[in-house]
Order: structure tokens, then C-alpha cells, then sequence
């Protein structure tokens, strides 16, 4: 039976301080049996954002383990949605189009950014209707993001998305700064709806 086994646990994570492991199957989670991803989300979701304890009953080698899963504070903005079919309305109206990923280091040399500082690069730009509106504010295929909205602390494509439907709304403007060959561009993108 597969249906609720953990593939992998990234170290440092919530999940591996909890004490998952790539192979547990999860049986319940507060009590709630799991038949699908669809029960996870649904504990999850039955979660205050200001935090709570998650109790997870899995099997690892045939034994039966009692799990507590600590989300503190916050815990709803550490995830990282932008794996998400439904990311592709978020970048239309947040980043305009901009497919964005975590720069590599030579990267971010070029653009003059130290690790730990915003550095997205820009995989992809649509090229049509609304999903192009970061080509036609002058955004290109390859150019490092590294300013959104006046911020560098923005490390993900998901705290982009954040940013821009939190702060404002259709219509306005956001200022971004994108790196290209090593030269900064200051350029105004328009949110959308």
C-alpha cells in the first residue's frame, strides 16, 4: 500500500525534526485515517496559521510510530507552492509572466549578489496575452531578479507570489530590479488580476 508514503525528508525541515522518514508510511494524522494527498492537505488546512501540533501515526518497518509535527508561527508562508498547477495564475498576476527559479552561483556572481540575497533567474517569460506582461515592461529570458516591490529578501518564486497578492492589487505597479549581463535595470511591473 502506497498511498501516503514519504518519498524523502529534506534535513533541517519540520517534517525531519518531527522524525519522518523516506519510507514511512503515514496512517492518520490527528486521528484522521489518510486515503489520499487530499486528507494531508485537509489536516493541514485545519491548522491555524498562527501554529499548532500535528499527531501522525505512520508504520516504518512494520512498527507503528507516534509522530508530532511542531508548525510554529508562520508555518503557512514557509511552504513553497510555486510546484503548483495553480502557480500558473499566480505568476500571470504576480510576476507577469516570469517562470522563476534560484539562481546558481555563477549566476549570481555576475549579478553581484552574495548567497542568501534575492537572486531569482528568470527560466522562462510568456510570450502571450496577460502571461507577457514582464516581456513588455522590458524583462528578458535569463535576466536575474534581485529588488521586488523594493525588497531583496524575497528568496523563492513563492515569496514573489506572496509579495505581490498580499501588498497590492490589480492595477498597481511594482518596481523590480533585474540584473542583465551584470548591469542593473530598474523597471515598473504592472499586477494583475
Amino acid at each position: 500500500d502506497q498511498r501516503a508514503t514519504v518519498q524523502a525528508v529534506e534535513a533541517d525541515t519540520l517534517a525531519a525534526k518531527a522524525g519522518f522518514e523516506a519510507g514511512d508510511v503515514i496512517r492518520s494524522m490527528n486521528g484522521q485515517p489518510l486515503l489520499s494527498i487530499a486528507d494531508v492537505q485537509c489536516v493541514l488546512h485545519q491548522t491555524p496559521a498562527s501554529g499548532g501540533q500535528i499527531s501522525a501515526r505512520v508504520v516504518r518497518g512494520g512498527d507503528i510510530k507516534e509522530l508530532t509535527l511542531d508548525l510554529g508561527e508562520g508555518w503557512r508562508q514557509a511552504d513553497d507552492i510555486s510546484w503548483r498547477v495553480s502557480s500558473w495564475g499566480l505568476r500571470r498576476m504576480t510576476t507577469g509572466g516570469m517562470l522563476l527559479e534560484e539562481a546558481n552561483a555563477e549566476q549570481r556572481q555576475t549579478a553581484g549578489v552574495a548567497a542568501g540575497e534575492m537572486a531569482l533567474h528568470v527560466k522562462h517569460l510568456g510570450q502571450y496575452g496577460a502571461h507577457a506582461a514582464a516581456k513588455k515592461a522590458g524583462v528578458q529570458k535569463d535576466d536575474i531578479l534581485i529588488a521586488f516591490d523594493g525588497r531583496t529578501d524575497l528568496v523563492r518564486e513563492a515569496d514573489v507570489f506572496r509579495q505581490g497578492m498580499w501588498e497590492h492589487k490589480p492595477g498597481h505597479s511594482v518596481p523590480i530590479t533585474v540584473s542583465r549581463n551584470g548591469k542593473q535595470i530598474r523597471l515598473q511591473l504592472p499586477m494583475q488580476e
